[in-house]
C-alpha cells in the first residue's frame, strides 16, 4: 500500500490553525495588554486578540465581550477561549455590578479573571507574599520597592524569571482568602488575584 502524500499546502494550513484567545480589559488600560502580548509572541498554538472598546465597568465589559465573541465567530466549545480581566478595586459600590458581571460571564462560558484590588498585585506577588489589606495605591507603592514601575509600561522581562513564584504566591493567597470565608471576586477578598489562572493556561497551551 502506497504512502499517503501530504502536500506542502496542507502542512502549511495545518500549522497556521491556532486557537483564538480573546481577552477583554478595562478602559484604555495598556498594562494588561503589554504583559499578555509577551505570551502571544512566544507561542505557536494560539493567537491572542483583545476586545475592542473602552468599557470601564465589569458588567458592560462582559456584555461587550459577548458581542465580540459573536463578531469574531469564536467557538468556545471547540477550544477557543474568552477571558474578562478586571479589577475589584476597594469600592463597595461596585459589588452589585461585579456580581451581575460574574453571573452573565458564567452563562456565556466566559472565564473571569479578577484582581483585588488591582492587576498590579499580580506583579507584586513575583517579589513578596502578604495577606495585608491594600488599596490600589498601596499595591503600586509596595511594587516600587522592587522595581521602577509606572502604569502602561511593559515589565515582563523584569519579572518573567519569577513567574512560578508569583503563581505559588497567588494560589497560597487564594487558599488564605477561602479559608477565611472570603468570596473570590469580592471586595472582602483583599488582597487576591486570579491572573495566575490565565498565565498557567497560556504557559500550558504554549
Amino acid at each position: 500500500m502506497g504512502k499517503r502524500i501530504i502536500s506542502n499546502f496542507s502542512k502549511r494550513k495545518e500549522r497556521i490553525v491556532k486557537k483564538q484567545i480573546l481577552i477583554a480589559v478595562e478602559g484604555n488600560n495598556k498594562t494588561e495588554k503589554l504583559y499578555f502580548n509577551n505570551f502571544d509572541k512566544r507561542n505557536v498554538n494560539y493567537r491572542i486578540n483583545y476586545a475592542k472598546g473602552n468599557e470601564t465597568d465589569p458588567l458592560n465589559l462582559v456584555k461587550h465581550l459577548i458581542n465580540e465573541i459573536k463578531n469574531m465567530d469564536l467557538n468556545l466549545q471547540a477550544g477557543d477561549k474568552a477571558f474578562c480581566v478586571f479589577d475589584i478595586d476597594d469600592k463597595i459600590t461596585k459589588s452589585k455590578i461585579i456580581n451581575e458581571a460574574l453571573d452573565l460571564a458564567k452563562k456565556n462560558n466566559i472565564e473571569v479573571i479578577t484582581s483585588t484590588p488591582c492587576f498590579e498585585l499580580w506583579f507584586l506577588l513575583h517579589f513578596t507574599y502578604s495577606t495585608a489589606y491594600m488599596s490600589n495605591m498601596q499595591v503600586i507603592k509596595n511594587l516600587r520597592k522592587y522595581i521602577n514601575y509606572e502604569k502602561n509600561i511593559d515589565i515582563y522581562n523584569k519579572i518573567v524569571l519569577k513567574t512560578n513564584e508569583a503563581i505559588l504566591n497567588a494560589k497560597k493567597l487564594e487558599k488564605y482568602q477561602i479559608a477565611n470565608n472570603n468570596i473570590i471576586g469580592n471586595i472582602n477578598a483583599n488582597p487576591n488575584t486570579e491572573v495566575y489562572k490565565l498565565v498557567e493556561y497560556l504557559k500550558k497551551t504554549n
